[in-house]
């Protein structure tokens, strides 16, 4: 198997069906996504959260190859790369929208906590003990501030994974792919 240099990432897989569907575990494989029993393009995607490269040695046996085939290869994962580009940035836009209607609702749940929250610390309730008084002030005050971090996940740490999903894809849709013969 040749050695790639640290630009390029070296893919090396005894079936080509094994780019783009996951195989069984074969830990004594020779190719990397049967060791591992994810899809090669799985593989590159993580791959990509670690390493900027834009070029993609694939190694395959003898037989896989043939005339053109990194070509087609590397339209496979265009065409791949486009259709789940879509498919995230679809995602982004459910997750904007259920993010600011959780938002709405958590806001609302706040407000009366807050309220319940001033209530107890108000002088209205100074017929309840001291301690269980203050008890309930803090931890309405606390579940109502609570309730804030779901929509606060949605909306800001949620799209920061779809933007990263996103940018990987980008990168293999540009991957130009070498076609090597496995030893």
């Amino acid at each position: 198997m040749p050695s790639a240099p640290p630009e390029a990432l070296l893919l090396p897989i005894t079936d080509l069906t094994h780019m783009f569907n996951a195989p069984a575990v074969n830990p004594l494989s020779r190719g990397l996504p049967e060791i591992l029993g994810v899809s090669g393009v799985e593989y590159l995607l993580h791959q990509f959260r670690h390493k900027d490269t834009s070029t993609l040695r694939l190694v395959l046996p003898e037989r896989e190859i043939i005339p053109g085939l990194a070509e087609q290869v590397q339209r496979a994962l265009r065409r791949f790369a486009e259709s789940r580009i879509q498919q995230q940035q679809t995602l982004m836009r459910e997750t904007r929208r259920r993010g600011w209607k959780i938002t709405g609702a958590a806001l609302v749940v706040l407000a009366i906590f807050l309220s319940l929250s001033s209530l107890f610390g108000s002088e209205m309730a100074q017929v309840i003990p001291s301690l269980l008084r203050k008890t309930l002030e803090y931890g309405f005050e606390i579940i109502g501030w609570v309730m804030l971090w779901r929509p606060i996940e949605i909306l800001v740490f949620e799209p920061i994974a779809l933007r990263d999903n996103i940018a990987a894809l980008r990168k293999l849709a540009e991957l130009r792919v070498l076609i090597y013969q496995m030893d």
